[in-house]
């Protein structure tokens, strides 16, 4: 599977790559995350419980806030362009979008 992700420098992330700067590395390594990003969006895509289906989206979220903050962390020109928060937000609904698909 892949993702990709337009920052606002003009470059690219692959959200679902598994190379060492992708988000679901960086997530499992990094992070405290025990549960691959592409696991949680198979998970979200054929959950039918409504409840069970918003927990996976706020695991999605974490991690893709964690993700935004470790990318931005290492650019300070990403950093003057876009907030934290913001890059988390896009990723989010970029990952959902992609699991409703």
């Amino acid at each position: 599977m892949k993702l990709l992700f337009p920052l606002p420098n003009g470059e690219e992330l692959d959200l679902l790559g598994d190379g060492p700067d992708d988000m679901e590395y960086v997530c499992l390594v990094c992070g405290e995350f025990e549960t691959p990003i592409s696991e949680l969006l198979e998970d979200y895509k054929f959950e039918p419980n409504n409840l069970r289906r918003q927990a996976i989206a706020d695991e999605i979220r974490d991690q893709a806030y964690y993700f935004a903050g470790e990318t931005a962390n290492y650019d300070e020109d990403l950093q003057q362009m876009i907030s934290w928060d913001d890059l988390g937000e896009q990723m989010y609904q970029a990952l959902i979008t992609f699991a409703k698909v």
